[in-house]
């Protein structure tokens, strides 16, 4: 009874993570506050910012590494990526108009690639830093770059985490993370 009060309507899955909380569930939070368009227009004015300059910081990377590695000019691989990216961001776009009915395991085109790249790919991309780190690069590497600018007091606690607990624990979140999209385990 209590859960229609809620800012979800008493929509149980709105209060949960990703997508959904951002546009479905702090709208309606900013409704029920005063000045709320004031508010509201700020906070996703600030969401834009954060999204243009972190989409700004990814997409540096891939131009000058195929810039590198390819020696192609940065006007027209920058022109590349970024059509690139725009096409790749068709389908969330249209998954709230024309493609609005199309899911894929109960999940809408933005939920599933909200799945995809935070409970999957950021995992992995995690345990490969800490296998690259420790293994490939070496830990004595970092150890003595930090030792460049200051004393490295915690050196042995450092080497343990990124080679034992760090991949045992992104592991667990991984694993986790399938399971409970596949339903198997819930949280």
């Amino acid at each position: 009874m209590y859960l229609r009060y809620l800012p979800s309507g008493g929509d149980e899955s709105a209060l949960g993570k990703g997508p959904s909380l951002m546009f479905v569930t702090l709208p309606k939070v900013f409704e029920s506050m005063g000045l709320s368009t004031v508010i509201g227009s700020a906070f996703f004015l600030l969401v834009l910012f954060a999204a243009l300059t972190s989409s700004i910081s990814i997409m540096e990377a891939i131009v000058s590494s195929l810039c590198d590695k390819f020696g192609w000019s940065r006007k027209k691989t920058t022109l590349g990526v970024g059509i690139g990216s725009f096409l790749f961001g068709i389908p969330p776009i249209l998954g709230y108009s024309l493609w609005d009915k199309v899911t894929l395991g109960g999940l809408t085109i933005l939920d599933m690639m909200d799945f995809i790249t935070n409970s999957v790919l950021m995992p992995i991309g995690a345990m490969l830093t800490c296998i690259f780190v420790a293994y490939v690069i070496g830990v004595n590497v970092i150890h003595d770059e930090v030792k460049l600018s200051s004393d490295f007091k915690r050196q042995k606690l450092f080497d343990i985490m990124i080679k034992y607990v760090a991949p045992v624990l992104i592991a667990a979140i991984l694993v986790s993370s399938v399971l409970e999209a596949l339903g198997i385990i819930k949280f």
